[in-house]
């Protein structure tokens, strides 16, 4: 009766319950109140997630997308909630408990979407990486696995070479404190570098006094070994908190020696102090260019261990029987009258079994295999198994070709050609000009690149040309271009930055295409006519005419606005001597004299001082009455009369009140013109003639308004 019990309820569990449970995997919010969720969540494992999230915003329900399909993965290490903070029944106000060192702070979620990670009671943390399925699963792995344990330099080396840094401690055993404050410091810093470019080592015992091969080292030892192979040891031993360590670590993983993978804002950081080598690789799933960066060091040493795998073929294995059970399963060796008398009890954790872990383990694998592949021979099947694992091992190694970690070794790679290639240039030792190296992802920022001016060839194929490397000088204020007909390999990258170090490389300078419609030539009825970066510097060589030169960008509000009144103004001072032009400064390069820091921006270049350029102040608004003024301030006296009067004669409406004005301002120079009289006695003759051109004008006027 009590078997059947089992029997039944085991039965109801398999079939009856098995949806509940697959559907109940995140706890939700209005289904639950917030506090009973926190509550469900916090108490069902050690690490607990809770996704706040507003249901109205689009980039918070596809986040939540991404947070379903990682509940569904990683529904057996962790536990998942949701609350939708715009449903009524959910108040997320005093949400969590507000923690030292946390970036949410307040106690209530800042940003939409908001991920917090319990570990445990008293570790809280927030996610602050991309909402990408890739990005998140990658998190909760180094979540999960937030430390590495290394055994010897070796290791310690190669997991240099991934990383941006590594922070290792020397330990005695994992059961003291030091190494749990270690861990929850591993974890606190999941928060500033969800990717774990800073990775966390381990080493234990007669390995760690080994690690650095000195004689007398004292345990624990915490050192951070940055990008430049700079050791720094924590002095404060005897501390261990994880804030504590945190704080001394921080100014230590500085971020102009980080490796190079990120974003386009790291290209503008490093750039303020060194050049920038820069490459754009597609990262696209299905059309990664990450095989072709990759050198044939690191895409062996990928492989090497499937390819061992596969030649080993099963050799070196022990022969196992059906008949020949391991005595490790009876809980150790025993003489042959209990072995046949008893059949030997299921496998406890005691300390027998654990010490012949593997033997076992292997023994109960060759066991499934028959029952697995009963219908073929023993060397097929261990053909299949091998051949099965080689494609797992495979599968594995082109899915990390996207990681950070790959990214980052690839980066210390180019990093450590182009210090050779400085060592050996001809550049004076004194300066440093050597390359920083910086990697990002060419299909999700393909706006940046557009904005440099660097073309991008969409193409369906996985070829080499859907890399786009550039070198970024900002103390020559140039940026040179790989030229991307050329396909992408490391022996063309070293030519090119041989040519950098020889200064050979021309300068990459964006010159938009203009339809012809829109050419000057063909634009005489036009107000304000559109150049490019060639067609400027042709007029502002010529000085036959005032420019009024209109810098704006496509993307900024404020320059359509401004677009709008110097519209109106060029309408109304419609002149042969003066040119209004309208110029893209986002596609378009000028030199550093002629780039303007902020955009809309306003330049008035006269044609009797060319040199003397003004620039509309911003601190004015920019109404048609004051660019009017503006421009008429920087022209000079009979250039703005015939401008006005100009204006006037076109006018059918409103003429008297313009002539009016006109009048005016002949009568202010002419007031200006006479203290000239009495300040330069010797220029008289020549503002006695501008006199008799104002009182000529004057009288015109005059004579127009009693018409």
């Amino acid at each position: 009766m009590i078997i059947f019990i089992k029997i039944w309820i085991g039965i109801g569990i398999g079939i009856g319950l098995l949806p509940f449970i697959q559907s109940a995997a995140i706890s939700e919010c209005p289904s639950r109140s917030v506090s009973q969720v926190r509550r469900e969540v916090e108490a069902a494992g050690e690490v607990s997630l809770l996704f706040y999230y507003v249901s109205w915003s689009s980039d918070a329900r596809q986040a939540r997308l991404v947070y379903d399909g990682v509940a569904h993965y990683y529904k057996d290490f962790a536990t998942f909630g949701a609350v939708d903070c715009w449903h009524l029944q959910c108040n997320c106000s005093r949400t969590h408990r507000q923690l030292p060192g946390m970036a949410a702070n307040g106690g209530y979620p800042d940003k939409w979407p908001t991920l917090m990670v319990n570990y445990g009671r008293h570790l809280r943390l927030q996610y602050q990486g991309a909402w990408h399925f890739e990005d998140l699963t990658r998190f909760m792995n180094n979540l999960i696995q937030p430390i590495d344990r290394v055994l010897s330099t070796a290791e310690l080396g190669a997991l240099w070479k991934i990383s941006d840094a590594v922070v290792l401690a020397l330990l005695d055993s994992a059961d003291g404190l030091p190494f749990k404050r270690f861990i929850a410091t591993a974890l606190h810093w999941l928060e500033f570098d969800p990717e774990r470019n800073v990775r966390f080592a381990v080493t234990f015992g007669p390995s760690a006094k080994q690690m650095f091969k000195v004689q007398h080292v004292t345990l624990p030892q915490l050192v951070v070994i940055d990008n430049r192979h700079g050791l720094h040891s924590y002095n404060e031993s005897n501390s261990w908190h994880p804030m504590d360590i945190l704080h001394w670590l921080r100014p230590k993983v500085n971020p102009l020696m980080a490796a190079g993978y990120g974003t386009p804002a790291k290209i503008a950081l490093k750039a303020r102090h060194v050049p920038v080598l820069a490459m754009g690789i597609r990262m696209h799933p299905h059309q990664s260019a990450m095989p072709f960066v990759m050198s044939d060091e690191l895409s062996g040493k990928e492989n090497v261990d499937c390819e061992e795998y596969w030649q080993q073929d099963g050799r070196n294995k022990h022969k196992w029987s059906l008949m020949q059970v391991p005595s490790e399963l009876y809980g150790g060796p025993k003489s042959t009258d209990e072995l046949n008398s008893h059949c030997h009890l299921p496998l406890q954790a005691h300390t027998t079994v654990l010490a012949n872990y593997y033997s076992i383990n292997s023994y109960l694998n060759y066991l499934w295999s028959q029952y697995t592949y009963e219908s073929h021979a023993e060397t097929d099947a261990r053909k299949l198994l091998a051949l099965h694992t080689r494609y797992r091992c495979l599968a594995h190694t082109h899915a990390q070709q996207g990681t950070p970690a790959l990214k980052i070794g690839i980066a210390k790679l180019v990093t450590k050609y182009s210090q050779l290639m400085w060592q050996h240039s001809t550049e004076q030792p004194s300066q440093n000009r050597s390359l920083a190296v910086v990697l990002f992802d060419a299909t999700k920022y393909r706006d940046f690149l557009h904005q440099l001016g660097i073309e991008q060839y969409h193409s369906h194929k996985r070829d080499a040309s859907a890399v786009q490397v550039f070198i970024v000088d900002a103390v020559a204020e140039a940026v040179h271009v790989m030229s991307p007909q050329q396909p992408f390999s490391y022996l063309a990258l070293k030519e090119f930055i041989k040519q950098f170090y020889a200064r050979q490389l021309p300068r990459m300078q964006r010159n938009a295409m203009l339809p012809s419609a829109i050419i000057p030539v063909s634009q005489g009825a036009s107000y304000i006519h559109s150049y490019n970066r060639q067609l400027l510097l042709q007029a502002l060589q010529r000085h036959n005419a005032t420019n009024v030169v209109y810098m704006h960008r496509p993307d900024c509000a404020l320059s359509a606005v401004m677009s709008q009144a110097l519209m109106q103004v060029a309408a109304l001072l419609k002149s042969p001597d003066l040119h209004f032009i309208r110029f893209d400064s986002q596609a378009n390069d000028l030199p550093w004299e002629l780039s303007m820091p902020a955009t809309p921006a306003l330049l008035v270049f006269p044609q009797s001082r060319p040199t003397d350029t003004v620039v509309f102040p911003v601190d004015i608004r920019a109404d048609t009455a004051n660019i009017m003024s503006f421009i008429l301030a920087q022209l000079e006296p009979e250039q703005q009369l015939r401008i006005i009067l100009s204006s006037c004669r076109r006018r059918m409406r409103h003429a008297r009140s313009c002539l009016d004005f006109a009048g005016k301002l002949v009568l202010q120079h002419v007031s200006q013109y006479l203290k000239y009289w009495e300040v330069f006695v010797k220029e008289r003759d020549s503002i006695l003639s501008q006199l008799k051109q104002f009182n000529e004008m004057h009288l015109a006027i005059e004579s127009s308004i009693k018409l």
